[in-house]
């Protein structure tokens, strides 16, 4: 009986191994969803240095964001694999009025990451667009992609680049975010009287944001 019971501890243990290997650098410059079963992991942890709140405040128009890693999320894809993210949620207000706030999406556990309005896609180098002149030759910034709740009903979504960057100043953690619109146009939303609408843009405008890292 001991055994049996410890052949099956064995099985299992192999098994859920097989499950989280190999293990490839997620920021390695590897394809990401190539390796069946295979982690793609952070393994310099790049993605701690976003984690945590941020703020951006001009009058009474703030931007709050909120971001938190979510390591080993399971992608199912052509290619079954697993994979590190940084999601994050917001709130933006505009002449103190809320336009939008989907920080309680973060208290769930999406089983699929668009299910987050901010997740990382990839990591930006200085030439990129939108272009970083500031940046450093071998400098890194981290291309996510933005949704809100009211485009969800938009065929394949609207195309942007939000680009963050984390840099110091006087003393204090900054992130500069480059929101630009990527698309053609030619999104449509399915209007609530059932017409189709042409629609490219957010309740969060298009543009720069500083934002400075809270306690």
């Amino acid at each position: 009986m001991k055994k049996i019971l410890y052949s099956s501890i064995a099985s299992m243990a192999t098994l859920y191994g097989c499950a989280q290997s190999p293990v490839i650098d997620r920021f390695g410059g590897s394809t990401i969803g190539k390796v069946e079963n295979a982690y793609y992991k952070d393994v310099n942890g790049l993605l701690n240095q976003y984690v945590g709140t941020w703020i951006y405040s001009n009058g009474n128009t703030t931007l709050k964001i909120i971001f938190i890693k979510k390591p080993m999320t399971y992608v199912s894809s052509f290619k079954n694999y697993y994979e590190d993210y940084l999601v994050g949620e917001f709130q933006y207000i505009e002449n103190g009025v809320e336009k939008v706030n989907t920080l309680p999406n973060l208290s769930a556990s999406y089983s699929d990451i668009m299910d987050y309005n901010l997740f990382s896609v990839a990591m930006m180098k200085k030439d990129s667009y939108p272009l970083c002149p500031e940046c450093g030759e071998d400098e890194r910034r981290l291309l996510m992609f933005f949704n809100e709740p009211s485009r969800r009903n938009i065929w394949n979504g609207i195309s942007n680049n939000f680009v963050i960057r984390k840099f110091i100043q006087n003393g204090q953690e900054k992130l500069k975010v480059q929101f630009v619109y990527t698309g053609n146009g030619l999104e449509t939303l399915n209007s609530p009287d059932g017409q189709f609408t042409n629609i490219n843009s957010f309740n969060v405008p298009y543009g720069e944001y500083i934002l400075t890292k809270q306690p």
